[in-house]
């Protein structure tokens, strides 16, 4: 089952999505508010080929009583990560009632060169500050990520993962 949040009053609906081919259309009237709104059912990539805007990683929200698991992907630059609130653009908004996360509390960068790719992490000038693996990160301090890699925002934690292919430093 795949939910889908409707784009007027945030109110999610849940959908079957093996009931339906890929690239096809599906049109929704939201329960709660009766907005009609449409979606695609993506396609994916061809075997062998990857599209050209590939994660270069991810990272995954462990559930905690403030939020559930979720899972965003990374892309090359910087990624702004904060608590998800109507306005605030944000690359990766995760959805939680943590009001001790700032709705733009830290950045992960991601450089690639010459075959390896970098992922490293600041904190944006939050309020609870940034914590890689215990540790605070001090003020403009930039630290240095790998796979596995724990960060704690607010009271909320997620965990880096690169994939193999990506030649971490």
């Amino acid at each position: 089952m795949k939910k889908v949040r409707c784009p007027k009053c945030e109110n999610y609906l849940t959908f079957d999505e093996t009931q339906y081919e890929e690239g096809q259309s599906l049109v929704f009237i939201c329960e709660h508010c009766r907005k009609q709104f449409s979606i695609r059912i993506k396609k994916k990539g061809r075997e062998g080929k990857q599209p050209a805007d590939q994660p270069c990683g991810s990272i995954t929200v462990i559930e905690n009583r403030f939020a559930y698991e979720q899972t965003f992907p990374l892309k090359e630059g910087n990624n702004l990560i904060g608590r998800r609130c109507i306005g605030t653009v944000v690359d990766i908004p995760i959805e939680t009632s943590d009001m001790s996360m700032d709705r733009r509390h830290c950045i992960i960068h991601v450089k690639k060169n010459a075959g390896k790719t970098t992922f490293t992490l600041r904190d944006n000038a939050s309020l609870t500050g940034t914590f890689l693996q215990n540790e605070l990160l001090g003020d403009k301090e930039q630290a240095l990520l790998k796979d596995g890699s724990v960060v704690t925002i607010g009271a909320t934690t997620f965990v880096l993962h690169i994939p193999a292919a990506n030649g971490n430093e």
